[in-house]
């Protein structure tokens, strides 16, 4: 393992362990066991190994995504269950990178980790939407920007992730993954939704007694109607 990696590993113990704030580049040092100098010739600050750990992090999550579409998915179905399996997938397999991620939130948009992630996101997104605009063309799926196509895909997604990281779901996170898959989909898709079946007709007879005041009988009809559902 390289001085980079040992750093970053080093970096995510401490995170987990104390928290952004209270880690310092120091325990961080005594842990990956590296000298100062090694260290600063590749992170200057703090706040620039949380952002390569962050970028390495979503890149082994994009380039999942990559393999998915690479394999060119002939169905929404098949594209949007295979992204939505591999984020669940890699948050169990890496919770405490998950952890980290979520806790960390956005990075700074201004630094050459939020650069890099720019470029990243922007890559895959371009994927994405070259794998996609058949589908629009035929009317198949929506046409939505792109913040609003990765919220409707990957937005639930996260939030059963963090309930499930914060021990709030049993069993696998996986387990969600069926039913998140079919609301997405249900939210790309241009198919209207099945209608409702139609009742159906049912013949009802219909006794009617007329009573005097002491309840006697005075006199009886019967009818026949038909009743269809559509009126109450």
């Amino acid at each position: 393992m390289g001085v980079r990696e040992r750093v970053l590993a080093a970096a995510l113990e401490c995170f987990a362990e104390e928290g952004y704030e209270r880690a310092t580049i120091a325990r961080i040092r005594e842990l990956s066991g590296v000298s100062n100098g090694a260290l600063f010739h590749h992170f200057p600050t703090k706040e620039a190994i949380a952002g390569a750990l962050y970028v390495d992090s979503i890149a082994s999550i994009l380039q999942r995504y990559r393999e998915i579409l690479a394999a060119e998915p002939l169905t929404l179905d098949e594209a949007v269950s295979g992204v939505i399996r591999a984020q669940l997938s890699w948050v169990e397999t890496n919770p405490t990178r998950a952890r980290f991620l979520y806790a960390q939130g956005r990075l700074n948009p201004a630094s050459d980790a939020g650069t890099r992630l720019r470029e990243m996101n922007a890559e895959v997104g371009a994927a994405y939407r070259e794998w996609l605009a058949p589908f629009i063309g035929s009317g198949a799926a929506r046409e939505l920007s792109m913040p609003v196509l990765v919220a409707v895909v990957t937005g639930p997604a996260h939030a059963i992730a963090q309930q499930w990281l914060a021990g709030q779901l049993a069993g696998s996170a996986l387990s969600f993954a069926e039913e998140l898959a079919a609301a997405a989909i249900a939210s790309l898709s241009t198919e209207p939704a099945p209608p409702k079946q139609a009742l159906r007709p049912v013949t009802a007879r219909i006794r009617i007694e007329l009573r005097d005041a002491d309840g006697s009988v005075t006199g009886t009809a019967t009818t026949t109607t038909v009743l269809d559902g559509t009126t109450t």
